[in-house]
């Protein structure tokens, strides 16, 4: 903050010194030459201002802006007239050195600059703090998206589990060489769930990964029940997503569609330059609560860490949610 008011007060004391100066040449009150000089004076003058202003205004934030008018007024009127005298003197102005007009013009000029000076200040140092505050507000918004993230693992852990254990008990019964191959898929997806712990976003390679391992641990489960595609744009596999963001997708397609060998449930992942899609079929739908949690967070997430919003379309047939990238 404080190099942007030096910053601000070196750009805009030679301004307002060109605009306090101007009036002399333009009315033929003095050559060129003389000026010159006029204006440098009145642009010390007035970074002078800047000076005791962004003074006052940093050292005494809650100084009423009437008490900071007044303090600075009355001090950089004094060094005004001092510079204005002095310049009148040595540069030669007609006799007598100020007139009347010339004595009240400082006067004049310093109140208005005064005045633009603490407003430009002013301005400079709430956009500063708003800046702060919304920095702290995002931050806040991240660290709550991080929490909601945590919510979902803990959502999604004991309810998968429970079906999984409960799947891996039925397989040990019936084939131990698949019990075996659905035990590893386990543990892959259990790895990769607690390291999303301490992840914000992930590569579209790893997600997809991810996302298959679970898709072949409810194929054990599920059998021929379903059937899925995916096409995915090899350009877009190094491009990143937030963890998890098509696992959510995935598991809400299996949890709120009810389905049968008879009655199939298909679903696919379309991923262009832009955007991964996740879509499906309604072969019926689960008389089961939908609370769009998951999906209100997930989106939550997008606009905080993208600043976009994912996009559903939905209809009586079909399902499908889009990802930006």
């Amino acid at each position: 903050m404080k190099p942007k008011l030096y910053t601000t007060a070196l750009i805009a004391s030679p301004i307002i010194g060109l605009y306090g100066a101007s009036p002399f040449l333009i009315f033929d009150k003095v050559d060129f030459s003389t000026f010159v000089e006029l204006l440098g004076g009145i642009t010390l003058g007035v970074f002078i201002n800047w000076i005791i202003v962004i003074a006052l205004v940093l050292k005494y934030p809650k100084l009423n802006n009437i008490i900071v008018f007044g303090i600075s007024y009355f001090l950089v009127l004094g060094i005004r007239l001092f510079i204005f005298w002095i310049s009148s003197s040595l540069l030669r102005f007609p006799e007598p050195p100020i007139t009347e007009e010339e004595f009240l013009y400082p006067i004049a000029t310093s109140f208005a600059v005064n005045i633009i000076i603490i407003i430009i200040a002013k301005s400079i140092i709430t956009a500063y703090e708003k800046g702060v505050a919304e920095k702290e507000l995002q931050e806040i918004k991240l660290q709550n998206s991080e929490a909601q993230k945590q919510i979902l693992m803990q959502q999604l852990q004991p309810h998968f589990l429970f079906n999984a254990l409960s799947t891996l008990k039925a397989l040990i019964g019936e084939n131990i060489q698949l019990a075996e191959e659905y035990t590893l898929k386990l543990s892959d997806f259990l790895r990769y769930s607690i390291q999303s712990n301490n992840t914000e976003l992930m590569e579209v390679k790893d997600e997809l990964a991810f996302v298959q391992d679970y898709i072949d641990l409810q194929k054990m489960r599920f059998a021929d029940s379903f059937e899925f595609t995916v096409h995915v744009d090899e350009r877009i596999l190094n491009k990143k997503i937030p963890i998890l963001a098509l696992q959510i997708l995935v598991e809400n397609i299996f949890k709120h569609n009810y389905f049968t060998e008879k009655n199939k449930l298909h679903f696919q992942i379309l991923g262009t330059i832009e955007s991964l899609k996740v879509s499906n079929n309604r072969s019926s739908v689960k008389m089961t609560e939908r609370t769009r949690t998951g999906l209100r967070n997930l989106n939550m997430r997008y606009e905080l860490i993208f600043g976009k919003s994912i996009l559903i379309e939905e209809n009586e047939d079909s399902y499908a949610v889009t990802l930006p990238l």
